[in-house]
């Protein structure tokens, strides 16, 4: 099923966010056994004044991917949040949905493993976003249209990769 373009909306309710994360936070961190060491508010939606479609990005802190087990994942599924099956470099997504017809994703968990690139690399882009969300605000409208959803995502994130090579 062919996902609908975001509807991009200006992050005017920060304190509403915060509380999503805070709820997913606390699912996680207290699941039983749990492999993750830490989680961090990601994206746009831990930035007041960013252009968001409203999905709350988690960051999560594992030791080591590998301890993300199949019972991490039944867990996981048990909180309606389901593995996405792409060609991932180093880290694991799971979505959760607002029903699985639309597949409106409502939280993404990048799960990352600590004292990696890709965490520090995670890191530097929402440092980059928070002191550079207004320009970013500009480029996800002009690329809003005529895209799929993954043309969208692919060029969000090359955006971010240019600018944290500059």
């Amino acid at each position: 099923m062919l996902k609908q373009k975001p509807n991009l909306t200006i992050n005017n309710n920060i304190n509403y966010y915060k509380r999503k994360f805070q709820h997913v936070n606390t699912m996680l961190i207290t699941l039983l056994d749990t492999p993750i060491l830490k989680t961090q508010h990601i994206g746009s939606t831990a930035i007041e004044g960013a252009l968001t479609s409203g999905i709350i990005d988690v960051l999560v802190i594992v030791e080591s991917l590998h301890a993300m087990t199949t019972l991490d994942e039944k867990r996981l599924n048990l909180q309606h949040f389901y593995r996405l099956h792409h060609a991932y470099n180093k880290k694991c997504v799971y979505a959760k949905f607002d029903n699985l017809q639309s597949l409106n994703e409502t939280v993404r968990l990048h799960i990352i493993e600590e004292h990696s690139k890709k965490l520090n690399k995670y890191i530097e882009g929402q440092h980059m976003l928070e002191a550079n969300y207004e320009a970013f605000n500009v480029y996800k409208k002009a690329i809003n249209h005529d895209v799929s959803v993954k043309e969208y995502e692919n060029l969000k994130s090359n955006w971010i990769k240019i600018k944290l090579s500059v």
